[in-house]
């Protein structure tokens, strides 16, 4: 569930950060409008400050997007790899996957092939297929 919250944080943050930024722009244009007494360094400051606030939203949202993408793309892999350790299909095609459940597509040694099986994660992150579960049992008598 890392990567799904690290885009929940990076999502925040720019949900945060990009009203933040419109609004400084905003009022940059504002405080250039006014006339040589009106702009005092307070205000600039303040304008500064709520820019530089904006921006390093928008750097964390970003860096949180590539750590989401880099840590779903990791646990894809080792999810894909615990299958093969544990049910050495003779073919699969890993479908849609959210971080605790997956769907697949899998085609055993002796050739049978289930379509759509959920993959549940299991606690010490182990991929248990109760489609292939309960054909193997049934198999085993």
């Amino acid at each position: 569930m890392t990567p799904m919250m690290h885009l929940g944080v990076g999502g925040i943050l720019l949900v945060f950060a990009i009203p933040l930024i419109i609004h400084a722009l905003f009022r940059r244009r504002r405080f250039a409008r006014l006339t040589e007494g009106y702009q005092t360094y307070k205000s600039r400051s303040s304008i500064r400050t709520e820019m530089l606030t904006g921006a390093l939203c928008l750097a964390a949202a970003l860096v949180f997007g590539v750590l989401a993408w880099t840590n779903y793309s990791t646990a894809t892999s080792n999810l894909t790899a615990n299958i093969e350790q544990r049910y050495q299909p003779a073919e699969f095609t890993l479908g849609s996957w959210n971080g605790s459940w997956a769907t697949v597509d899998i085609t055993l040694e002796d050739g049978t092939r289930f379509a759509d099986s959920v993959v549940v994660v299991r606690a010490g992150n182990e991929p248990f297929i109760e489609d292939v579960w309960y054909h193997t049992r049934d198999n085993a008598d």
